[in-house]
């Protein structure tokens, strides 16, 4: 391969990792572990490898976002936990009683932490509970308490060092890098929505539905990141940014409008021949959308001026696109919304190209070197609130979920101690790991963690008959360390694999590593994991055939309310302002919300499920009322009103039937009646449509009213909403 080659596809490398930062977590991780492994072998004190090792890798593995002084806030936080967990896993090491309890405290505290946070609480709880642990595991004679709980301070310091080394180099990238991954999941969008004739239909619908929900996730997670941010230094910036941020999400709701009329176009004979046109502009805006994310973070101006390219021709596409769609009937309705949609994101090209061009001009990078790291100043409570975002009351699955980690991770500590089971702190630390709040996806992960395992026992196995330097062993150390960060967060079995070779390697290097450790870890965790199942289906479990009815319920409603905000700005001729476009927000989490519910039932036991064919179509139904409630909102014209009484008599019916269409689904079966009665009354209603904008919005009430009764029927035809019901009074537990 020649040198242009290799810069080039080094380029492209280097490109990808801006927007997807996996490799430099890796590396982070490898580097916060093998330091201390390295100092220690130097200076001969091994006994403490560990827990300065461990910690730094736990900091340095810690996904953290927002400004920078949010960032070591973070970082703090979770190396003073971390520390705490060492001290009482070390008091405890010698007693079994306190190590038993000090492991339910434990417990308790990884619920706080998710309560807390969601996006750091999890994690959190997990490694403080293997820093206890190790801890508890410790011989008897093993020195000093504060010496443990002190290296593991140490190596928590050394990962925040490796986190902060390049923050006075790129004091703007924190930001930057929240807002690029807007743009990102606005360009996943537009990958998934292209036609593709190697796979089906169906698993494209689910791809892209899958892709909205992360959009709106993105969008609202760097929100919250660019609100929180900003300060009186800060507010040029934030502002600029939060304007890139807002043309995304405006770009990515008319890439779900879009979507939608294209999905009724393409059942079309004669839609194959501009299926290559359609193609080729939505293979245009995938780059277009991942160029401008590349630009908001690096802010050069070659990338810049690739992005303008990018503008021009996805501008040019689109008008020859809108010439194609010229060519069908001028009085198609699914013609003419296209040709709106189209229209509009040809003027947020230009919006694109002007916020863009003064987030890059804003954001030159600074001539001298900051004198101290940037954005470290006093904490106010909402910057707190940022990553401190607790629900307003406890949630009951959560509730229940903690209460089975304490139970289970007690006795897995208790049969540790008191049976003296050779390396038994691994059953503990594998139920921590994989049980989770519903049992599908703890059936998962403790499929992935003992098939991880074993592979990498056998392949570690194989190893040992083979005797190998220490320089060797610890280059092994670091791959394994590499591909189990690497890996962590999508491929949870292979990172196993890599975790489990790298205890062999860590552990040759201070002893003969025999089939007996290899052997006792494997039984350790399939015990783990075959308790982890068994408490997730004894110990307070929840069904979701039980939780569906109501996420679905919520759904709906806030369907009826999204479409009550959208036709009394199209009514009233307002703009869509900020209530509105939380009802959006609101619309789109609960769909979330009912998509979740519908995945954790797909994964329990089939004597636990019901129906769930019939929970599919109505979660399905829903997104497609939200998608065409959507392309309503497309038709909002400041000053422009719709002056149609029938049109405001149907919006009226259609939100009644909205919500009798809940009750049905939440609570009373007879009341699918009431729902048939108002659909039909519905469909009777006379709207006469006066010009264009009315026939749109007669069309898409009519696809909403064709969703409620396929729904409906679904309903009727199964006999119950979705299986066995809880009465609203269900106690939380």
């Amino acid at each position: 391969m020649n040198t242009a080659k290799l810069s080039a596809e080094a380029g492209k490398v280097i490109q990808q990792e801006s927007l997807r930062p996996e490799l430099t977590r890796a590396l982070r991780g490898t580097a916060a572990f093998v330091g201390p492994l390295l100092l220690f072998q130097v200076i001969g004190a091994t006994a403490d490898v560990y827990f300065a090792a461990i910690g730094a890798q736990i900091v340095a593995l810690t996904d953290v976002r927002g400004a920078y002084r949010f960032r070591l806030t973070i970082l703090l936080t979770v190396a003073a936990v971390i520390t705490g967990a060492t001290l009482l896993g070390a008091l405890a090491s010698q007693q079994a009683v306190v190590a038993v309890l000090g492991m339910g405290v434990l417990a308790l505290l990884a619920g706080l932490w998710r309560h807390l946070s969601w996006d750091y609480g999890p994690g959190l709880g997990v490694s403080s509970a293997l820093l206890f642990i190790v801890g508890i595991a410790l011989p008897p004679g093993h020195g000093s308490i504060l010496h443990h709980a002190g290296f593991t301070l140490l190596g928590a310091c050394w990962g925040i060092g490796l986190h902060a080394l390049f923050w006075p180099f790129r004091p703007q990238h924190a930001l930057r890098q929240a807002t690029a991954e807007s743009w990102l999941a606005v360009s996943e969008l537009f990958a998934a929505m292209r036609p593709d004739a190697t796979h089906p239909d169906q698993d494209r619908t689910k791809l892209t539905a899958a892709r909205e929900l992360e959009l709106r996730t993105t969008l609202d997670r760097t929100a919250g990141t660019l609100a929180a941010a900003t300060t009186r230094r800060t507010a040029a910036l934030v502002a600029h940014l939060t304007e890139l941020h807002l043309t995304a999400a405006r770009l990515g709701t008319r890439a779900v409008a879009l979507n939608t009329v294209l999905e009724g176009l393409q059942a079309r004979p004669d839609f194959a021949r501009i299926t290559p046109t359609v193609d080729s502009v939505l293979h245009a805006f995938t780059n277009l959308t991942r160029s401008v994310a590349l630009t908001t973070i690096t802010h050069r101006p070659e990338n810049f001026a690739i992005s303008e390219v990018r503008l021009r021709r996805c501008a040019n596409l689109v008008s020859v696109l809108a010439g194609h769609l010229d060519s069908f009937r001028s009085d198609d309705v699914e013609i003419a919304m296209a040709r709106e949609l189209l229209r509009q994101i040809d003027t947020h090209l230009s919006a694109t190209g002007k916020a863009l061009r003064e987030t890059v001009d804003r954001g030159a990078a600074p001539v001298g070197f900051p004198l101290r790291l940037p954005d470290l100043s006093v904490l106010s409570p909402r910057a707190l609130g940022a990553w401190l975002n607790p629900a307003p009351h406890l949630d009951p699955m959560l509730v229940r979920h903690t209460l089975r980690m304490v139970v289970l991770t007690m006795a897995g500590i208790a049969l540790y101690k008191v049976l003296d089971v050779p390396r038994g702190y691994w059953i503990a630390f594998t139920v921590i790991v994989v049980l989770q709040p519903d049992y599908g996806a703890t059936r998962k992960r403790a499929g992935q963690r003992i098939l991880g395992t074993l592979a990498g026992s056998l392949v570690a196995s194989g190893l040992l008959w083979i005797k190998m330097p220490l320089p060797l062993l610890d280059v092994l150390i670091a791959a394994s360390v590499f591909g189990f960060a690497y890996n962590q967060k999508q491929r949870y079995g292979l990172a196993v694999f890599f975790i489990t070779l790298m205890l062999v390697f860590l552990t040759e290097t201070t002893a003969p590593v025999t089939m007996e450790f290899t052997a006792t870890r494997l039984l350790c965790n399939l015990a783990g994991g075959g308790l982890a199942l068994i408490g997730a289906l004894l110990f307070w479990p929840s069904w979701e055939r039980q939780r569906f009815p109501f996420a679905m319920a919520s759904a709906i409603r806030a369907n009826q309310v999204y479409l009550e905000a959208v036709t009394g700005c199209i009514f009233a001729g307002t703009a869509f302002v900020s209530s509105a476009v939380q009802t959006k927000r609101a619309a789109e989490d609960a769909n979330s919300n009912a998509s979740a519910s519908l995945q954790r039932m797909l994964g329990e036991p089939a004597n636990r499920r019901s129906n769930a064919e019939l929970a599919a179509a109505l979660a399905h139904g829903n997104v497609r009322m939200t998608r065409a409630i959507t392309i309503l909102a497309i038709q909002i014209h400041a000053g422009a009103p719709v002056v149609a009484p029938a049109l405001l008599q149907a919006v009226r019916q259609t939100g009644e039937a909205l919500d009798a269409l809940a009750k049905a689904i939440e609570t009373e079966e007879a009341a699918a009646a009431e729902v048939s009665q108002r659909i039909q009354a519905l469909d009777r209603l006379e709207t006469p449509s006066a010009d264009e904008r009315q026939l749109l919005v007669r069309t898409q009430l009519g696809k909403i009213a064709t969703e409620m009764s396929a729904m409906l029927l679904a309903i009727t035809q199964t006999g119950t909403a979705a299986g066995e019901r809880a009465p609203l009074t269900t106690p939380a537990l």
